[in-house]
């Protein structure tokens, strides 16, 4: 609530151009797309096996990174693609897709651990930077002022801006 109020005071005080996106969502963006494109190309070379196929530091199979860890990369570019487009074109839905990519790994740890297709200590390192990935994202979306007052600006535009950085 203090957020919220601290928001509305800088708005009506005039601190704040509606236009910008901050440096931090700015750079966000950037990495998302490349991320996105990224892992795309990496599942087509794994896929036409063109790469070498490492899950957490260990060879795998071809078949094994394909069944595991392709779905993973496969939704991760998915997310970070739908957060590169939603930044750009300043929609505030673009900061949920990036927060659903730490629970998306902390599940699915969870869920190859359980069932043995990932030792404990590999599952055991992807919660714990999972945590720490989905803790940075919370403050820097939705705790950080620049980007609160952004956001702010934006639910109070409509849903979007036609200016764009």
């Amino acid at each position: 609530m203090r957020a919220l109020q601290f928001a509305q005071d800088r708005l009506a005080a005039g601190g704040w151009r509606s236009s910008r996106r901050p440096l931090s969502l700015t750079v966000l963006m950037w990495f998302s797309g490349i991320c996105a494109v990224g892992a795309v190309l990496a599942i087509a070379a794994v896929a036409a096996g063109i790469e070498p196929r490492m899950a957490g530091g260990m060879q795998v199979t071809r078949e094994q990174w394909l069944v595991f860890a392709a779905p993973l990369v496969g939704a991760i570019a998915v997310l970070t693609g739908l957060t590169s487009i939603g930044l750009r074109s300043h929609r505030p839905w673009a900061r949920w897709c990036f927060m659903l990519i730490s629970p998306l790994i902390l599940a699915s740890a969870a869920g190859f651990t359980s069932i043995g297709a990932v030792p404990w200590s590999l599952g055991k390192v992807a919660v714990i930077v999972a945590t720490a990935v989905g803790l940075f994202s919370a403050w820097l979306l939705f705790w950080q002022r620049a980007s609160l007052l952004y956001f702010y600006r934006i639910r109070q535009a409509g849903g979007g801006m036609s200016s764009r950085r």
